[in-house]
This record gives structure tokens, C-alpha cells and sequence, in this order.
């Protein structure tokens, strides 16, 4: 997942205004047919939708307090884990960030960097997913999932969020995924010199993973049955530069560029959609989104590769990364 306003408030939490206006605003409502009561639950909906909207970050995963850190596991009942080829429990970190915008309903729509849409209920403390069970299929991930929880709520410009829900895997299992300690920050424009200055440097993956997934990277051919798929270590480093006022360039190690847009702690690829020219063939990376706090880094990275003849989607979805 500030302090809180210095503005006074009343006991419900809404701030005080004077009082003639409002109940001028309420005589004029009923007036003209419209239900004070709802009149007043519209107003106290928008008024505690407010301090949703907008930019947010996930903060820095941290596998010490499971901060931003989603844990993929068997549920106890309904076709399990039988055939699944993932190291379970699994625990994914999360970057990236989340939109929120007010609907005309009085719900706010949540939207993903990830490419999913959210729906939910303004409550008098939190945000709610509403209805349960809402799904998304992932391009970004290679794979789909359902929602059957997500709370939210926010203080200043600190917001906390608990995920639950079922992960949907290719060979037909529906995992169990969670998060009990999501954490996001508010962001408003380009990120500036500091936020950019998180990124600079040569970074240097870390050792790979088998067990824990970290900077393994997942091939799927584009053929069912092609050769080529499984899991392969990703190694080398990437060099982040200046590209412009909020915008950075990453020169990984096969001599591909590649520009990121920087708002806080976190730089997405920008355009979403980039491709480098190589001598074997192209690469074309559609979604990259790394969080750092100047010594470490997350990514989640997912491209389409023809090389060789061959074309695949590539997805690393445990990136790790230390500045040199």
C-alpha cells in the first residue's frame, strides 16, 4: 500500500462547510424531485471518492515484511496444483501502477499499467471491489486471472490494498493468489532529476533462480508444439542514461535501446510498444515497468522475439537487478 489533512472535519470525515449553501443545495435537489437521502449519499460517495483518484506506484517490494509481494499457491480444494510446473509457493514482486478515475455511476474505475480495468464501490473508508469475481486476461503475463477481493484505502497520499483471488495457468490449474501487504504512493507528472536519478548507472541482473523464478526468463513459441519454449537465466547488465526531462534510455546487453517514462520511484516503457533491428531478426518489447530505490530494482518485462525464423513471447516476470 501522510498525514492527514490539516483541514477541519466533522465526525463522518467530511470537511465542514458552511451551512446555508449546502442546504440551499439540498432544498433545490428535492425541488426538483430528487431524493434528499440520495442526494446526500451521492455527494458523501463523491466526496470520499476524491482522495483515490489518480497516479499511484507500488512502493519498493520488500521479501523481508512481504510488501507488494504476491504469493501464488495451491487452494485447498478444486483442481489444485497437480500438474503445475511452478515452484510453489511462489512469490512475485509487484511494480507498476494503478489509475484511478471517477465513474459516472459513482463507482471508480481502476486501471492497470498491465492493461486491466477495475470497478469499484466508494465506501466510507476504503475503496471495495465491486462485484466480486471480476476477470482480466493478462497479455503482459501470458495468462488470466479473477478478483474476488481487493480492498483499498488511502491516507494522504499513501495508499494500502489487500488482493485476493485465482490465478489461471495455460495447463488449465486455478492457483490461489494473494497479497495481504500491497503499498502504493501517489505521483503526479514527469519525474524529475531526483526521480530519475534513482535509475542511473550500470545495472547487473542477479543470479538466477530456478526455485524462486528470479530473473528466469519464459519462452513460448508462437507455434504450439515449436521447439524452443522453457525457462533460460537472464544475465548481463543494462545501462540507464538520460534521455530527457522525465525520460530515461536502457541499452541492454544484446545493443538494443529501449525509452522509459519515469514518475516516482518507477520508469515503464514509453511508447508502450518498441522494437530494435538486429542482425538474426527483431525483438519488440511490449511492456516493461521497473521500481528502484537507487540500489535495487524489480522488473516485469514481456517481448516478441523472431529470431532465427523463430518467433515467441518472451516474459520475465521476476526481474532483479543491483546497481554497480
Amino acid at each position: 500500500m501522510s498525514p492527514p489533512s490539516a483541514h477541519a472535519e466533522s465526525p463522518n470525515g467530511l470537511r465542514r462547510r458552511p451551512w446555508r449553501p449546502v442546504l440551499f443545495g439540498l432544498v433545490v435537489l428535492a425541488a426538483i424531485g430528487v431524493p434528499v437521502s440520495t442526494a446526500q449519499a451521492s455527494a458523501t460517495s463523491a466526496n470520499n471518492a476524491q482522495k483515490y483518484l489518480g497516479t499511484w506506484n507500488y512502493d519498493k517490494p520488500d521479501q523481508a515484511t512481504m510488501r507488494n509481494i504476491a504469493v501464488i499457491s495451491c487452494p485447498t480444494g478444486g483442481n489444485g496444483c497437480s500438474s503445475s510446473q511452478l515452484p510453489l509457493p511462489l512469490n512475485i514482486p509487484q511494480p507498476g501502477n494503478i489509475v484511478f478515475s471517477a465513474a459516472a455511476d459513482g463507482m471508480v474505475v481502476g486501471r492497470t499499467d498491465q492493461g486491466c480495468t477495475w470497478h469499484f464501490e466508494v465506501t466510507a473508508r476504503t475503496l471495495q471491489l465491486s462485484p466480486p469475481g471480476q476477470y482480466c486476461f493478462n497479455h503482459n503475463i501470458g495468462s488470466s486471472y479473477t478478483l474476488n477481493r481487493w480492498s483499498v484505502s488511502a491516507v494522504g497520499n499513501h495508499e494500502r490494498e489487500v488482493i485476493t483471488g485465482i490465478s489461471h495457468q495455460p495447463n488449465g490449474d486455478d492457483l490461489l493468489t494473494t497479497m495481504n501487504y500491497g503499498a502504493r504512493t501517489r505521483v503526479t507528472g514527469v519525474g524529475g532529476v531526483h526521480a530519475m536519478a534513482r535509475f542511473f548507472g550500470r545495472w547487473t541482473y542477479d543470479p538466477a533462480s530456478v526455485e524462486t523464478l528470479v530473473n528466469m526468463a519464459v519462452t513460448v513459441p508462437s507455434n504450439a508444439g515449436a521447439a524452443g519454449g522453457g525457462t533460460s537465466a537472464v544475465q548481463g547488465s543494462v545501462w540507464f542514461t538520460s534521455k530527457r526531462h522525465g525520460v530515461i534510455e536502457a541499452r541492454t546487453a544484446d545493443g538494443c535501446q529501449w525509452t522509459l517514462a519515469v514518475q516516482g520511484n518507477t520508469a515503464e516503457l514509453a511508447p508502450a510498444s518498441q522494437t530494435c533491428q538486429l542482425a538474426t531478426g527483431t525483438i519488440r518489447l511490449f511492456f516493461w515497468s521497473v521500481v528502484s530505490d537507487g540500489e535495487h530494482a524489480n522488473s516485469m518485462l514481456a517481448a516478441t522475439k523472431d529470431l532465427n525464423g523463430q518467433t515467441s513471447n518472451v516474459y520475465l516476470y521476476i526481474g532483479e537487478l543491483t546497481r554497480q
